[in-house]
This record gives C-alpha cells, sequence and structure tokens, in this order.
C-alpha cells in the first residue's frame, strides 16, 4: 500500500526535511502541500514544492480543501507551538492519522486538547523529534536500561542553538510558544523521563533570563526534585555555533550518574563516554544500528501503520504528555519565583 501524505505549515523549518523523508519512502507518496499563513513560516513551501517536483495542482494555501481535494492517509503537521492543539483538531475531523512536530505542546492544556481530539479516532498519532532518529539516544537508554550504572541519581542536560532564525519569527514572540525553554526543555524533559524509565520528579524550580528588547527568554535554568537527588536542565539561545553546523563549546548533550557509575554525551569527539566502577578509567561506546523504522519520522510512520502497533517512547503523545508535566511545572515556577510541586 502507498500511504498519501500531506505536509501543512511550513511553522517549524523541520517541515521541508520531513516532507524529503516521505517523498523518499517507496510506500508513502507526498500529494500536498499547504501553507495558509506564510508569513509565519520558518520553513518553505516553495522550497519543498521545488525540491520534491510537485506539480501545481498538490499545492494549497486553505487546508480544508487541500484535504478534502487529496484525501491524505497521513498529515504532517509543523504549526508554531502555541497552534497545535488548534491543527490536530482541525485534521481530526478528516479521519486522518496525524504526525507533529515537537513539542507535543505549548501547554498541558493543549496537549490534552490535542490527545482527546485522537482519542475519538482509531487513527495513529505521533511526534517528531529530530534526535529519536539519532542511534545516540537510544544507546544511552538500552545502558541505563541494561544497569550499567547502577540506578540513576541524576541527570544534567545543557540544549539549544544559537539563536532561533530568523531573528523576527514566530519564536520571538510569546503568545506564539516561543522562547528557549519551551523550545528545548521538552528535549531534555521528555528524553531523560525517557532514560529513567518513566519516572517523573516530585517539584520542580526553574528560571529564565528574557532581555529587555525581548518578551521570550533565551536562557533557561530547570532543578528538577527527585526522591534520590537533584536533575538539572539547562537551554540557551546563546550558543557560539548552531550544533547542528559546528559543535558548540560547552557541548550540548546529557550527563547521567548512577549509583555505579555515569555516562556522557558531552564529550567532544566521542558519541559517547562511559565511567563505572568495574572501568573507573572510562571507556567510549559507539551506539548499535538502529532498527529500520528509527531512520526517519516516514519509516516510522509507516511501521506503525504495517505492524499496528502503538508509538513508542518520545514518539508517543500520552508518554510525552507526562514528560511535558516537567515543562508546564517550569514555566509556572519562572513565573511565579518558587519551588512547584510537579502539576498534574
Amino acid at each position: 500500500m502507498t500511504y498519501r501524505v500531506v505536509g501543512a505549515d511550513f511553522d517549524q523549518m523541520h517541515m521541508n526535511t520531513n516532507l524529503e523523508w516521505f517523498a523518499e519512502h517507496p510506500d508513502t507518496e507526498v500529494v500536498g502541500v499547504c501553507d495558509e499563513d506564510p508569513s509565519t513560516s520558518t520553513g518553505s513551501m516553495a522550497e519543498a514544492v521545488d525540491d520534491l517536483e510537485l506539480p501545481e495542482s498538490a499545492v494549497y494555501h486553505d487546508l480544508d480543501r487541500c484535504l478534502e481535494e487529496t484525501e491524505p492517509d497521513v498529515v504532517m503537521g509543523c504549526p508554531m507551538n502555541a497552534e497545535h492543539a488548534a491543527f490536530v483538531e482541525r485534521v481530526a475531523e478528516y479521519d486522518v492519522h496525524v504526525a507533529i512536530e515537537k513539542p507535543l505542546a505549548d501547554t498541558l492544556e493543549t496537549a490534552d486538547r490535542m490527545i482527546d481530539a485522537m482519542a475519538g479516532t482509531d487513527n495513529l498519532f505521533v511526534l517528531n523529534w529530530p534526535v529519536m532518529w539519532d542511534a545516540v539516544e537510544h544507546e544511552v537508554r538500552r545502558l541505563v536500561a541494561e544497569g550499567t550504572i547502577g540506578d540513576v541519581l541524576e541527570v544534567q542536560y545543557y540544549g539549544g542553538n544559537a539563536g532561533a532564525p530568523p531573528e523576527d519569527s514566530w519564536f520571538y514572540d510569546d503568545e506564539a510558544g516561543g522562547g528557549s525553554m519551551l523550545d528545548y526543555l521538552c528535549y531534555g524533559a521528555t528524553f531523560s523521563t525517557w532514560f529513567r524509565g518513566g519516572d517523573l520528579p516530585s517539584a520542580v524550580t526553574a528560571e529564565t533570563y528574557v532581555p529587555a528588547d525581548l518578551e521570550v527568554d533565551v536562557q533557561s535554568s530547570t532543578v528538577a526534585r527527585f526522591d534520590e537527588g537533584l536533575s538539572a536542565f539547562q537551554t540557551s539561545w546563546r550558543m557560539p555555533t548552531n550544533p547542528w553546523e559546528i559543535e558548540p563549546e560547552p557541548s550540548k548533550g546529557y550527563e547521567i550518574v548512577g549509583t555505579a557509575g555515569s555516562i556522557s554525551t558531552r564529550v567532544r569527539d566521542v558519541a559517547i563516554r562511559v565511567q563505572t566502577d568495574d572501568r573507573p578509567e572510562g571507556y567510549a561506546v559507539e551506539p548499535e544500528p538502529l532498527p529500520d523504522r528509527f531512520q526517519n519520522l516516514a519509516h516510522y510512520v509507516v511501521d506503525r501503520l504495517e505492524t499496528g502497533e502503538a508509538p513508542e517512547g518520545p514518539c508517543d503523545p500520552a508518554f510525552c504528555r507526562e514528560a511535558h508535566r516537567i515543562v508546564e511545572t517550569a514555566k509556572r515556577s519562572a513565573d511565579a519565583g518558587e519551588r512547584l510541586a510537579l502539576v498534574e
């Protein structure tokens, strides 16, 4: 079977790459693209049309018309963060499978709206995290799950970029869901929760730095209190370079400390560095190749549709909703200026 795919909204720059994946997969076909408001786009529908050699008949500026005329099986959405819920509620009415770009949502309330909208259907609902198709994250999770470093005591995360491009984009609009905290804390919160097998903190303390000439934060620091200790997540739009171009100094990534060792993905020129009680000198670990379904979003969607299996870990909106409780509490803590119990 060939699955018909529509790409809708180019607010997230990742849309162009996502569409390339679906265009290249042998079992999917891009039958339409739609951008109702190009003024908010950080991706480019025009470039997608050229790169994928799409006919003019596949190009739309009205989403309802696009869905009615192309009759897709899958809709890939990249709306701005604050519009995720409205987007999913809208496309769910068309009885389609839905993939949406990270983060799950801007708030828990909108996350629940999305999950409720798709719960009323029998259709697939998945999250796209660019790093979900990176073998390093999977290898770290395997090492932790196998007890390589004992029980996890703390996770340190540092993530970000050299500034959300372009400078006048919706990423710098608070009402649109902008800011470095929402842009990158979602990674630290979601993947650290995945590494820890779903364990969540009891309380969160956070601070943000908002420059005088901006309305969103360019830095955030979040401390999560667990029964066994503290974990910390830092985000920044002030890195010297963008990590996907040149690894900045200090390096982005994770450091996980356990009762019998530690794991780091922040050692330059080494994918993963492990230190254990048995090998205190430490050693490098090269990640194992991933199963085919984790090659990219298109492969994952097709695999879930063909096997009927549910989404896993960070691809699962229900899992992401629980991890997003950390982000929600961090936002509220930064506003309140005090530590808060993890919100429900």
